[in-house]
């Protein structure tokens, strides 16, 4: 690989590369800008679907949860880790059926 040291790239022309590029951000950068400081006259709006109503709910219901039982939580990681634990598979089932329904 060569590398051209006489740097013949002229900065200020279209076709310049990187730097143009750069140039062009930039002029977009300060439009975007000056036009969020305008206030703004289109009637946009936004519509959620009602499974994304439903997210919201539940989103709203764990922060509003009361906190963490860090004991049972404490527990359930010890058992982990001596290998008691044991899954309930047909409860496990239930319960994914049961959070499906409130996303339905």
């Amino acid at each position: 690989m060569v590398i051209d040291t006489s740097n013949t790239v002229k900065t200020n022309t279209p076709n310049s590369g990187r730097a143009a590029a750069a140039a062009g951000n930039t002029r977009a950068d300060k439009t975007q800008a000056q036009a969020g400081n305008q206030p703004s006259n289109s009637d946009d709006s936004v519509a959620l679907s009602p499974e994304a109503q439903n997210i919201g709910r539940l989103r709203e219901a764990i922060d509003n949860a009361s906190g963490v039982d860090s004991e049972r939580v404490s527990a359930i990681k010890q058992a982990i880790a001596e290998g008691r634990f044991e899954i309930n598979p047909e409860r496990l089932a239930e319960a994914m059926l049961a959070q499906d329904e409130l996303l339905s």
